[in-house]
C-alpha cells in the first residue's frame, strides 16, 4: 500500500479558487473516509475491550460464588461446633470439624494472566490509535484554520 502524499506546507495544497465562500462551507466536498489502519485498530480495540469486560465479569462471578460457599462453610462449622458441644455434654465422641473440606467445593479462580493480557492489549491498541490520531489532528487544525474566516478586531 502506497502512503498518500501529505503536503508539507500550505502552499502545496491544491488551489482553493473553486471552493465556496468560507462563511458558507460546502460539506459535501469533504471526503469522510476513514483510514483502514484506524478502522482496523479501532475494531481490534473494541474486541479487546469486550474480552477484558468478559474476563472482569468472570472474576466478579467467581468472587460472588466464593463468598456464597464461604458463608455455607461458616454456617456448617458453627452448626458442627454446636453439635459437638451438645455431644460432649452427653458424653459422646465429638464429630470431626474438618469434614467440611469433603462436603464443600470452592470454585476455581479464573486466570489472572488472561485479564492482564487483555488489559495490555487494550493499552497497546489505544496507544496506536492515539499515535495515529495525533498526527492527523494537527493537520486537521491547520486546514481548519485556513478554512475559517479571520476574526476582525
Amino acid at each position: 500500500m502506497i502512503p498518500p502524499k501529505i503536503p508539507n506546507s500550505l502552499s502545496e495544497l491544491p488551489p482553493t479558487h473553486n471552493l465556496p465562500s468560507p462563511l458558507h462551507p460546502n460539506l459535501s466536498t469533504l471526503t469522510l473516509s476513514i483510514d483502514p489502519f484506524l478502522s482496523q485498530t479501532s475494531d481490534l480495540l473494541l474486541e479487546a475491550i469486550e474480552s477484558h469486560h468478559t474476563e472482569l465479569n468472570n472474576h466478579q462471578y467467581y468472587q460472588r460464588s466464593l463468598a456464597r460457599e464461604q458463608a455455607k462453610i461458616t454456617a456448617w462449622q458453627q452448626k458442627r461446633k454446636a453439635e459437638n458441644a451438645s455431644r460432649v455434654l452427653t458424653k459422646q465422641t465429638p464429630l470431626p470439624e474438618d469434614e467440611w473440606q469433603r462436603l464443600f467445593k470452592l470454585p476455581t479462580e479464573p486466570s489472572r494472566l488472561e485479564g492482564m493480557l487483555n488489559s495490555r492489549q487494550v493499552e497497546q491498541y489505544a496507544r496506536q490509535v492515539d499515535g495515529f490520531a495525533a498526527g492527523v489532528t494537527g493537520k486537521m487544525f491547520a486546514v481548519r484554520s485556513n478554512l475559517l474566516p479571520e476574526k476582525m478586531e
